[in-house]
């Protein structure tokens, strides 16, 4: 019977071996990115349910950055008449955070590869605790989710602003420019001069319209639940839920091709 289990022992040693390493090449192999732009468009949803919520209770956008800039430039001039004072500082802060996010995140593709599954888990799960820390802060009332003119407001948004930097260097490393997942004048201008608009064949065409349809109606969800729920807090772990399911869906990619 010792024999016997010292005979086993070795075989499952090398069993559980195979198994590591099978799992260490599934999650450092490149992944297909044929499907890259479904998760891609998710976060267009995405960016129109938070910026829905955070304009709605902070006058302000977390991915949607030209109206930022706007709305910096009009703070210069205390425009429009009426409005709070600061809201210079929380445009100029989600500005400078949605370019440190990018920032980032770009580094990390350029050094690793962005098609590598490990990395594209990981870049997801990073975006969805930065939306977790900032529900979290608002939750416990330590950011207020109504009164836009505390300073501590500005705790909260580095981190809303950041996730979605990071989400647009993710679509920029993995190709899929046409998919920005943060704007859509750029898209907008590029529907409109597309020689092949109206062509049956026109997957990036497809793209930028889905871009625009779901950012639309992740705005209008963010702006229901908004109303309906009265809190921004909803949005908020809404949005964190399916970036954890984004994250774990690019487990459910197959491999690209080592051609």
């Amino acid at each position: 019977m010792q024999n016997g289990e010292a005979e086993t022992a070795p075989l499952l040693g090398i069993k559980q071996q195979k198994s590591k390493r099978q799992v260490r090449r599934y999650l450092t192999e490149n992944v297909d990115n044929h499907y890259a732009p479904l998760p891609l468009l998710v976060c267009c949803f995405l960016t129109g349910l938070i910026d829905a919520g955070s304009y709605n209770a902070w006058s302000v956008f977390m991915g949607m950055q030209t109206g930022n800039t706007i709305f910096l430039a009009l703070s210069s001039a205390n425009l429009p008449a009426g409005s709070d004072s600061f809201k210079w500082a929380r445009s100029g802060v989600s500005i400078l955070s949605l370019m440190v996010g990018s920032l980032i995140a770009g580094r990390i593709y350029t050094a690793v590869g962005p098609n590598r599954r490990l990395t594209l888990i990981g870049s997801f799960l990073i975006q969805a605790l930065c939306i977790v820390v900032a529900a979290i802060l608002v939750q416990t009332d330590t950011v207020p989710e109504t009164n836009a003119t505390e300073k501590v407001v500005l705790i909260a948004i580095p981190f809303l602003a950041a996730q979605s930097g990071a989400q647009v260097a993710t679509a920029k490393s993995l190709g899929f420019s046409e998919l920005p997942t943060t704007v859509l004048t750029s898209v907008y201008n590029d529907l409109a001069s597309d020689d092949k608009l109206l062509a049956w064949d026109n997957p990036k065409r497809d793209r930028r319209l889905g871009s625009v349809v779901m950012m639309m109606v992740g705005g209008i969800c963010g702006a229901w639940l908004a109303k309906g729920t009265g809190t921004f807090t909803t949005v908020l772990w809404l949005g964190a839920a399916m970036k954890v399911l984004l994250a774990f869906s690019w487990l459910l990619f197959s491999a690209a091709s080592e051609e």
